[in-house]
């Protein structure tokens, strides 16, 4: 196993890696401005037991970055496209942030390629009262400082209990990402519906958060009465990479409760 290319309708081309074999196969799906390697340890970790594939989304890691409007739908139907062309069969989707959303999206419009969806820190129904201000956001994001208004973004996901280290090659690397890339996923992020989504959901969920939610637990249990709620310990919004035995722990026990086993 190795990288793979997916040239997807359109001509785009997703750069994917791929490791094991066996078991229900878990689809990784990364976060905004991220690429795969922000899932390197759980691909490690479930690896060596079961088939896994982590894509570079559109626009993102060595994937092609073409300009165009960067769109949940758009997005959760080139995983789609992906899950075929490596041939992977209904996928247990596991999505960080906005890869949340994705894979929520991707088990709406496809269901058939869903086995289930884990969640991580991905604001799906944001806590009541939250600010927000995203057409100050955008504004910069599509200037020429743009860099700065998404550095400053991005640094308010981090918790005082985050490495200060990785803190900073995270925000190095997320700040790779192109210009247009970064602002039109910011501008069609609230295009996706999480409750209609969640509603519709016919597959298990299981939601795990950071030190402070991006969700709502009570409204979460409204929408989705059977998911399953996790929290971690102190780690701030990039849990994968903070605290990733605890992020592997939660998995493995969501797997197990639901059958989907490792071969």
């Amino acid at each position: 196993m190795g990288y793979e290319n997916v040239t997807l309708p359109d001509g785009c081309v997703l750069h994917v890696y791929e490791r094991g074999q066996g078991g229900t196969p878990l689809l990784f799906v990364h976060g905004n401005s991220c690429d795969h390697t922000f899932f390197a340890p759980q691909i490690e970790h479930f690896g060596d037991s079961r088939r896994v594939a982590a894509p570079d989304l559109r626009g993102h890691g060595a994937s092609d970055k073409p300009r165009l409007d960067y769109t949940c739908a758009q997005l959760a139907d080139d995983m789609a496209r992906t899950v075929h062309a490596l041939g992977l069969g209904p996928v247990v989707a596991v999505g960080h942030s906005l890869g949340g959303s994705i894979c929520l999206e991707l088990a709406r419009r496809h269901p058939a390629l869903t086995a289930a969806v884990a969640c991580l820190d991905t604001t799906l129904l944001a806590p009541l009262g939250r600010p927000t201000r995203i057409r100050t956001l955008l504004e910069g994001l599509r200037s020429p400082t743009w860099q700065g208004y998404a550095r400053r973004y991005f640094e308010a996901a981090f918790e005082p209990t985050d490495d200060p280290a990785r803190r900073e090659a995270i925000l190095e690397r997320m700040l790779d990402t192109p210009q247009h890339v970064v602002a039109s996923l910011f501008e069609h992020w609230r295009g996706a519906d999480g409750e209609e989504a969640l509603r519709g959901l016919e597959v298990p969920l299981l939601y795990v958060a950071a030190t402070r939610p991006r969700t709502d637990q009570e409204r979460l249990r409204e929408a989705c009465p059977g998911a399953l709620w996790a929290q971690v310990a102190g780690s701030g919004h990039f849990l994968t990479l903070e605290v990733p035995g605890q992020v592997n722990a939660m998995l493995e026990r969501f797997l197990a409760l639901n059958g989907l086993s490792a071969g």
